[in-house]
């Protein structure tokens, strides 16, 4: 008896709709086309982080703040790179990256100045601003484990 092996078609991806990068985070993508939830979520909270805790500093709430639009941006941007590795031509998709681009290295420039470098890419920036500057300033921010931006 002869077997014969099963063809698969997936159709190719097109851009299409994008969800906003605070959405694309949540759901995990920013094109609407690839959001197929395989089960219904429950919608309300439990478990991990739902007890009291200690009030923020607005200076930790502006950190977290920024830090989340630093995450969507990436997330987004790396989504869309993700998507130009098989549609290397397209120009909707090639325009939205290096928009996404620019605007993850001005999020990490402005968190830099505000707080501390979080990438080496922003020290050099740091240093390009000032060059007489002296400090490597890894250690101006507080180590993940001391409780910054969780």
């Amino acid at each position: 008896m002869q077997e014969n092996l099963a063809i698969a078609s997936v159709p190719m991806q097109e851009w299409g709709a994008l969800y906003g990068a605070e959405e694309a985070l949540r759901v995990g993508t920013i094109f609407q086309d690839l959001n197929k939830p395989f089960f219904a979520a429950d919608s309300g909270k439990q478990g991990v982080g739902s007890g009291q805790s200690a009030p923020k500093s607005g200076e930790q709430q502006e950190r977290e703040r920024m830090m989340a639009k630093i995450q969507e941006t990436s997330f987004a941007l790396d989504d869309a790179r993700l998507y130009l590795d098989t549609h290397p031509d397209d120009r909707q998709g090639l325009a939205f990256f290096k928009e996404k681009l620019a605007e993850r290295k001005a999020l990490l420039l402005a968190y830099a100045q505000q707080f501390y470098p979080l990438t080496v890419d922003c020290i050099a920036d740091l240093y390009e601003e000032n060059p007489a500057s002296e400090c490597y300033c890894w250690q101006k921010g507080p180590m993940p484990w001391e409780g910054a931006c969780v």
